[in-house]
């Protein structure tokens, strides 16, 4: 038997030495490194379709750095922006292209009109490099619907839309899980809608979560375990200067896990980019007041003898986002306190770092830490050791942390060119 493995290593060895895999492109072909980490970035089907580059996977190596970015449109489609950046020989050359789906638009055709738009700006990048021959360029029309969802981008009165801007979604999960011992149904329903112009965005959702759990023990009867969550959230925002944001937000709801029969809320908004708003899907730092009120009517009256109560409330959040060629960052921080308490706060750091050190060497960092002196939910009769362990409600704590660290190297053949759907890629079994 030993011999037989030795003879079939050595035999699948030697064909794997024998077996030529040819690039789609020549070794001349403009190198393209891709940086899309967005929706509908399906890698796959770029570097089989745009076969006229080299698709390889350390931008040290790569002639163009593509970024592409998305923002969400207010018809419930997206603008995609792809960022080419030159480096090398083409250092200092830059372009920026858009495409922009539909609501309407499937996976596919969304996959397929970015398909269209990379090949565009890439073929620019080959020409430079005296590389044309190595593809041909046709074109269509644009219909009037293509047309159409570019407008809305610019002005709300050139459109005619029989919904108004309105774009709506309703959506049902339902999981139902059983086994000899446990059972667990869960019903989750939800609904949105939305309208945004250049001037206002409105947004409103609701959704619910019901869930039961039946459990049963060793020593004999049934542990029954009944969660309903449920929350409806409604926002207003104006833009009233180029880098000013005006806005209001409520929300009513009840949440079992933190002892709320009932909660609502009602905050008014001020916002400041530091960046033009335009720039969002590259780099943002925005500032961010909130000033309202909340009330709760609890299910158990809680360790501070309330069984309801209604507080004002300030909050003030920072957030920075930026994505380059290094990789990107995340960091904002939340503070919030009570008004009619001020020993009631709360404070939450999170950060997320995605960093390329050097050649094929890549670290990404992810964490978060809270500080928290505003629990107002937690019930004076306490939890027993079934919903402890169960854990179904929230339990009493000062502070909350996460950390995450990753590396990664990555050495072999600096192309990325080939796909091999072929067994393990087919997703068979």
């Amino acid at each position: 038997m030993l011999r037989l493995l030795v003879l079939g290593y050595l035999l699948v060895a030697a064909l794997g030495a024998l077996a030529q895999d040819e690039n789609v492109a020549p070794s001349s072909a403009l190198r393209v490194f891709l940086d899309c980490n967005t929706q509908n970035c399906d890698s796959n089907l770029f570097r089989t379709e745009i076969n006229f580059v080299n698709w390889v996977r350390d931008r040290t190596e790569a002639q163009v750095h593509l970024i592409i970015t998305s923002a969400n449109t207010g018809g419930g489609g997206a603008i995609y922006s792809l960022d080419f950046i030159g480096l090398g020989d083409l250092a200092g050359r830059g372009d920026e292209l858009s495409y922009t789906s539909n609501a309407t638009d499937s996976d596919t055709e969304t996959r397929n009109g970015l398909n269209r738009v990379i090949g565009v700006g890439l073929a620019r990048y080959s020409t430079l490099i005296g590389q044309s021959s190595a593809f041909t360029i046709s074109g269509t029309s644009t219909s009037a619907s293509q047309t159409a969802v570019t407008d809305r981008l610019t002005s709300s009165e050139e459109v005619d839309d029989p919904w108004n801007f309105w774009v709506f979604e309703i959506g049902l999960d339902t999981n139902l899980t059983g086994e000899e011992t446990r059972t667990t149904n869960q019903f989750t329903p939800s609904f949105e809608a939305s309208r945004t112009t250049p001037t206002w965005n409105f947004e409103f959702g609701a959704n619910g979560d019901f869930r039961r759990d039946e459990r049963e023990r060793s020593s004999g009867g049934t542990i029954v375990d009944e969660r309903t969550n449920w929350s409806t959230d409604a926002s207003l925002t104006y833009a009233f200067r180029e880098r000013w944001s005006l806005g209001g937000e409520t929300r009513v709801g009840s949440t079992s896990t933190r002892n709320e029969d009932l909660s609502a809320s009602a905050f008014g908004i001020v916002e400041y980019s530091f960046f033009p708003y335009e720039e969002a899907p590259r780099r943002s730092f925005t500032a961010r007041y909130y000033l309202g009120a909340r009330y709760f009517d609890w299910e158990e009256q809680t360790i501070y003898g309330q069984t309801k109560e209604s507080h004002p409330e300030h909050e003030f959040r920072v957030r920075y986002f930026q994505r380059q060629p290094w990789g990107s960052a995340t960091l904002s921080l939340n503070v919030s306190q009570y008004l009619h308490d001020t020993t009631f706060w709360n404070a939450r750091l999170d950060g997320n770092l995605s960093f390329r050190i050097t050649r094929g060497l890549d670290l990404t960092v992810r964490g978060n830490y809270a500080l928290i002196e505003d629990q107002l939910f937690i019930s004076a009769a306490g939890l027993t050791e079934e919903q402890i362990l169960l854990g179904s409600y929230a339990r009493p704590t000062d502070y909350q942390y996460s950390l995450r660290v990753g590396i990664s190297y990555q050495f072999g053949s600096i192309f990325n060119n080939v796909v091999n759907n072929r067994i393990s890629g087919g997703g068979g079994f």
